[in-house]
């Protein structure tokens, strides 16, 4: 079989821009789909509903106060079970039994239905597409077909999901106890083509009774914004025990990109690891030296994003928290009813942060790490390999070129951000930001995530990247990077194009 070697040059182009492309995991502004623009601002004419901006702000001050009563939970909780052990498990009781799955009072009647329509729900749609996007790109083969969205609300993460796997849903159960949220849903989806089969549930028990037991595995479960609202610890972990019992292959959990948000997601993902390595140690005891090794691939779980190992979080010793940003363009609805802080006038974006996990049933792949075998040369080396040919200045080409930057000056058109009006539905759909899918990076720890926006001074750029420190990903570790241009100019390049939440490659 013969062999055909790429030229020094060509070999490098490909690997700078292989790197680049799968190392890219954050967007740009992201603006909300015209149908789904559409959908919310016909939603809120039929509703006709005044003091409108009154209500927003009030939903506003009611996730302030769900942020309060969490940051308190801890302490309390601790204090009440040394205090009187027996009174604290019966009030556990009587509020599993007050709620669906678990709330601290804010009910979402009519008009917190409808605020949340108006200014929430383009910012949550905006994290779950950021969330799903990242997972189609480091799983390409995952393309799921039955989903479960728990928590669902007024439908954020199914519109999300529409738009990042258009056309492999096939069933999608909605499980949200308000019935306000439901019937918002509803009417936001009515008119869409190529809708997949959806049934909407009040509870994971009334889920479980309903459908078979065959049938309760779904390729994709997530729950996003939802695990905040439950105050107690033990009914969050054994929400996400039922969750990850329905899930067949993958398990995504959102959160507010709040220290409290966080806590959370970690929280459940130490329980979620810890849980899978007991189950495969217990399998292990009891089973047979021939069906140990079959016993390790079936079972288990690793984390897909955002982290590139499934040992302890270092952000956690660092006294800092993991969460990611997602800027979007605000519609013309959210324009209109929400309010900036200290009177100033309102932005045309907003960013979301945003905490996640997306774990994965099975052991993670051992692949070999992106940099392994690569030599870069430092900018000496490539100033010595350079003939004198290359430093000549063609004055000719120069002018040329210097005259085609020219851009003569044109009055610039009016804005007009009644954008849901002036777009159409082929331009939503043949408009879209092209990939680039030149490069994939792969599920082994040899990819790290940049925490926090990398710092630029002069020929250097500065990294807070959390990576795996072995091979299999069992351990990890907050390290600072620093690349400069003179020993590594290739990877320099990478870093300055490089942005918080892109992945990093050792």
């Amino acid at each position: 079989m013969a062999t055909t070697l790429l030229p020094e040059t060509a070999q490098k182009v490909l690997i700078q821009e292989t790197l680049r492309s799968a190392a890219k995991q954050s967007q740009r502004c992201l603006t909300t789909p015209v149908r789904l623009r559409r959908a919310i601002k016909k939603y809120l004419k039929e509703q006709e509903e005044p003091h409108m901006k009154r209500k927003v702000l009030r939903l506003s001050e009611s996730f302030s106060q769900i942020k309060d009563v969490n940051s308190q939970l801890v302490t309390a909780t601790s204090q009440q079970l040394v205090e009187d052990p027996l009174q604290s498990v019966d009030q556990s009781q009587r509020w599993k039994i007050k709620s669906s799955y678990g709330d601290i009072g804010l009910t979402y009647r009519d008009d917190e239905t409808i605020a949340y329509v108006a200014s929430r729900m383009p910012a949550v749609f905006s994290a779950c597409h950021r969330v799903l996007k990242e997972v189609r790109r480091r799983l390409p083969e995952f393309s799921p077909a039955r989903v479960l969205d728990f928590g669902a609300g007024t439908g954020s993460a199914f519109w999300a999901l529409r738009e990042v796997w258009p056309h492999s849903l096939e069933k999608v159960n909605l499980v949200e106890p308000s019935q306000s949220m439901q019937r918002a849903g509803q009417k936001l989806i009515q008119g869409q083509k190529d809708l997949p089969l959806i049934h909407s549930y009040d509870s994971i028990q009334s889920l479980t009774k309903s459908i078979k037991k065959s049938d309760r595995e779904h390729d994709l479960v997530i729950a996003s914004y939802v695990l905040g609202e439950i105050p107690s610890l033990k009914d969050r972990i054994t929400v996400v025990r039922q969750l990850w019992d329905l899930t067949r292959d993958v398990l995504v959990l959102i959160e507010p990109g709040t220290p409290q948000g966080s806590n959370i997601i970690s929280q459940m993902r130490s329980h979620i690891l810890w849980m899978e390595k007991r189950k495969c140690r217990k399998s292990k005891d009891g089973a047979d030296k021939t069906t140990k090794d079959l016993v390790t691939q079936k079972s288990g779980a690793f984390i897909v994003a955002p982290c590139s190992h499934d040992g302890q979080c270092p952000l956690e010793k660092a006294g800092k928290y993991c969460h990611f940003v997602q800027r979007l363009e605000r519609t013309s609805i959210q324009r209109t009813f929400k309010r900036s802080k200290g009177g100033q006038p309102l932005r045309g974006f907003e960013d979301e942060k945003f905490s996640f996990i997306a774990v994965r049933r099975g052991q993670r792949p051992q692949e070999p790490w992106p940099l392994d075998g690569l030599k870069f040369e430092t900018l000496k080396e490539q100033q010595a390999k350079r003939s004198p040919e290359d430093l000549e200045i063609d004055l000719e080409e120069l002018n040329s070129s210097q005259q085609a930057d020219l851009i003569p000056f044109e009055e610039p058109d009016p804005v007009n951000y009644d954008s849901d009006v002036m777009e159409t539905d082929v331009a939503d759909e043949n408009d879209e930001e092209e990939e680039d899918e030149t490069g994939h990076a792969d599920l082994g720890g040899g990819w790290g995530r940049i925490i926090y926006m990398p710092v630029r001074r002069g020929k250097q750029v500065t990294m807070d990247i959390c990576r795996s420190t072995k091979r299999d990903g069992s351990e990890g570790e907050l390290q600072r990077v620093v690349v400069t241009k003179s020993k590594n100019p290739a990877l320099h390049q990478q870093a300055r194009k490089s942005i918080w939440g892109d992945l990093w490659p050792f």
